[in-house]
């Protein structure tokens, strides 16, 4: 996923204009304007850090530290430039008391801390000590809510790729370019789709995916198809088989791969929640089943905390007679900053819980059936 984490990481830092004459130090300052000169200098630090000048580099965010020592992503900084300069225990030093220090209340300084701190925690980071993708995961998320852009939808995807949830970070990436009208920003957001695709072996089924969504579900079957030829014993990639295949009509294959999928062991987050919406939402009664539903979704969630999910684990819930848990996992789901059409989803699905009735999904051919 190199190629991807490189789309994905022209990320925009937030700085702070500092006055001309706050960037030199005066006997007499004050704590507050210690700090402001502190992050100046850092800020001309990440220039220079850009153009490889590491040692210069290192030096300024050295004396930004000690103008502002409780601002975490200056001490990320010079960590990583001290790996740069082959100083694996200076940068071991900062990057334990950065990440000790937690994260800034300053809006500006937490953006850059969570920016800085994905870095370090990625597949890719600089010590492997460090590296922790599911962590890194949960700061792309945070990140993206405090301040939602194009740099930090494309970190999140690049994260969830790491840790192999093709779909999510193609739903993510894919919202995106629905949201964005400058022809610059979709065009980055298509460039990383199509690296993401090129670089994943499920790049025809994340393919499929989107074919769904337009009706085309014979086009969508062969994707998946293809899929599942190389890596058969993809449980993700059998459900959505198996819906194209009940929408255009072939139960008994729909139902062929729903068992194969039931047998086995889901082994990534985008198996364990497309399982868990087939056996919450699917028509077919002996594949339906709500206890096995809420298990996966809650092992999901523990990967990452999506709206998606908690909606799903809901449709557990409610698969299993639970309605109330069912309404309070909604409730839950809608206090997590969900889409304008997730909202609308999950209204529906709240008020549909009240009525006691369980969630069903569409899998019905359409008229027409094919959609090719």
């Amino acid at each position: 996923m190199a190629a991807f984490f490189a789309v994905a990481a022209g990320v925009v830092w937030a700085e702070e204009k500092i006055p001309e004459e706050k960037k030199g130090e005066a006997s007499g300052q004050s704590a507050e304007e210690k700090v402001k000169v502190g992050r100046g200098m850092a800020f001309q630090a990440f220039a220079a850090e850009q153009q490889g000048a590491w040692r210069p580099a290192k030096d300024l965010y050295t004396s930004a530290v000690e103008n502002a020592p409780d601002i975490p992503w200056i001490r990320l900084r010079r960590g990583f430039c001290q790996v740069k300069l082959e100083d694996m225990e200076a940068a071991r030093l900062d990057f334990e008391k950065a990440v000790s220090q937690g994260i800034s209340k300053d809006k500006s300084d937490a953006i850059n801390d969570l920016q800085s701190l994905i870095t370090l925690r990625s597949k890719g980071g600089p010590m492997a000590e460090f590296r922790d993708p599911k962590a890194a995961i949960g700061l792309a998320i945070r990140l993206v809510e405090m301040e939602r852009t194009t740099d930090n939808i494309l970190l999140e995807a690049a994260c969830l790729a790491e840790s192999e949830q093709y779909m999510r970070a193609q739903e993510l990436l894919v919202a995106r370019l629905r949201e964005v009208e400058g022809a610059e920003e979709k065009s980055r957001l298509k460039d990383a789709v199509e690296v993401f695709r090129r670089q994943s072996k499920f790049g025809p089924a994340l393919e499929g995916l989107e074919l769904e969504k337009e009706g085309k579900f014979l086009e969508a079957l062969d994707r998946y198809t293809a899929v599942l030829d190389q890596a058969p014993d993809t449980a993700w990639v059998l459900v959505r088989r198996a819906h194209c295949l009940a929408r255009t009509g072939d139960t008994a294959g729909a139902k062929a791969d729903l068992r194969r999928a039931n047998r086995l062991i889901p082994e990534t987050a985008t198996d364990r929640v497309m399982l868990a919406w087939a056996k919450a939402t699917c028509p077919f009664l002996e594949y339906r089943d709500g206890a096995g539903a809420v298990s996966l979704a809650k092992r999901a969630l523990q990967d990452e905390p999506l709206v998606q999910t908690y909606g799903i684990l809901a449709a557990g819930y409610a698969e299993m007679g639970d309605f109330r848990r069912a309404q309070e996992t909604v409730m839950v789901a809608l206090s997590k900053g969900p889409t304008p059409e997730e909202k609308a989803t999950l209204q529906k699905r709240l008020e549909q819980f009240r009525l006691k009735k369980a969630q069903r999904e569409d899998w019905i051919p359409p008229s027409g059936a094919g959609g090719g």
